[in-house]
């Protein structure tokens, strides 16, 4: 633990980390302050007094509801969004969403039947909304698309890229600090110095999770105090008011396998992009015990994520294909390049459900075996 700490101390007292994260910080205070919705305010501020749930209670309230002069049009366009809508998930045919993607993907054998299994499923799970009226729920009403894809798409993909490139260089500067201050033929002289990578690692990513946490922290601090959200928190995400446009099966409810409220799918998803920091990390510091050069490093860190990325464009629309596809979701870029899509049934590529979960788990397993790995090797490494 004494070692754990001087490392730690070490990743944290370095100028360049805190440098990187005012310019993160000064990025996401730009972005944030063009985030301003003074109807999407209106409705956070409005949902104090009506409540969220679309039933008489709701309507009763804001037929008496007064407003000053400057805000009666959006009064006015609140009731007229909101007036006569009816339950999306009643009758709603889920399944027929997995057949659009099964005859768009050509599809067959186990992969077909893969898939209508996952959408047999969300139709359980749609029937369930239907009977709890949970698409009933007023979350920002015609301001809800924009206000959803600007946090959970935008603000949160803007975070999660922040946070991975920060665990990473954290990763590779703690492989890498021997080597960079030259005191590698000392400090690894011994089979005692060379067990020193173990709090290193464990120092790395205690130091990028810890980084990530205090940008999400700092930018939410703000973000909420700029956009009122009043009592939207506990409005559920599958709101009528919210959907995916999708290409392949057409614009659609936006679907969440557990009934998540805006508060628990933005706690969920901070969780996972937690996970998928470890994730960046884990697998820059393997890289970083391997190849000795930092920038060499880094470069074949970009080189193995971009090669996850463009594969799938290459694979023929085939059984194999598929196959590959179907795994490379799980990685952690995939899993970083779908975030706006976590806890949903996903797209076409996707088979498997609840992917983040399952992704994340794998990529977990399979990048602390390689760290491992790369541990072992560094034990017998010759330095010279």
């Amino acid at each position: 633990m004494r070692i754990y700490r001087f490392e730690l101390k070490k990743l944290l007292s370095s100028v360049a980390v805190w440098g990187f994260l005012a310019a993160c910080l000064s990025v996401n205070m730009a972005f944030v302050c063009n985030s301003r919705d003074p109807y999407g305010d209106f409705i956070g501020t409005v949902s104090k007094q009506t409540g969220y749930v679309l039933n008489n209670d709701f309507y009763d309230k804001l037929s008496k509801l007064t407003v000053e002069k400057a805000h009666a049009d959006y009064l006015e366009r609140l009731k007229i969004e909101t007036e006569n809508v009816e339950d999306v998930f009643e009758g709603y045919n889920a399944k027929r969403i997995g057949e659009r993607y099964i005859e768009a993907a050509k599809l067959e054998g186990i992969f077909a039947e893969a898939m209508r299994h996952k959408y047999t499923r969300l139709q359980k799970v749609t029937d369930e909304k239907a009977k709890s009226d949970e698409s009933l729920s007023l979350y920002f009403a015609g301001s809800t698309y924009y206000r959803h894809q600007f946090l959970f798409n935008d603000l949160i993909g803007v975070l999660l890229t922040e946070g991975a490139l920060a665990s990473v260089l954290l990763a590779l500067l703690a492989a890498g600090y021997e080597g960079i201050y030259r005191t590698e033929n000392l400090v690894y002289s011994s089979k005692k110095g060379r067990e020193i990578l173990r709090p290193k690692l464990f120092a790395s990513l205690s130091a990028g999770v810890m980084f990530y946490a205090l940008l999400a922290f700092i930018t939410f601090l703000v973000y909420f105090g700029i956009n009122d959200f009043g009592g939207i928190g506990k409005s559920f995400v599958s709101s009528v008011f919210n959907y995916r446009i999708d290409l392949i099966a057409g614009d659609r409810p936006f679907i969440t396998w557990q009934s998540f409220t805006v508060q628990t799918y933005l706690l969920a998803v901070l969780f996972v992009g937690a996970g998928i920091v470890l994730c960046f990390s884990l697998m820059a510091f393997g890289i970083g015990v391997f190849v000795r050069n930092s920038y060499i490093s880094f470069f074949l860190f970009l080189i193995a994520n971009a090669a996850t990325l463009a594969l799938p464009l290459q694979m023929p629309l085939n059984s194999i294909g598929y196959a590959v596809i179907s795994v490379i979701v799980l990685s952690p870029v995939t899993l970083w390049l779908k975030h706006g899509l976590w806890f949903t049934d996903g797209d076409i590529d996707i088979v498997w459900t609840h992917f983040e979960t399952l992704g994340l788990f794998v990529s977990l397993v399979v990048l602390t075996a390689f760290c491992l790995l790369a541990l072992h090797y560094f034990r017998k490494r010759n330095l010279t």
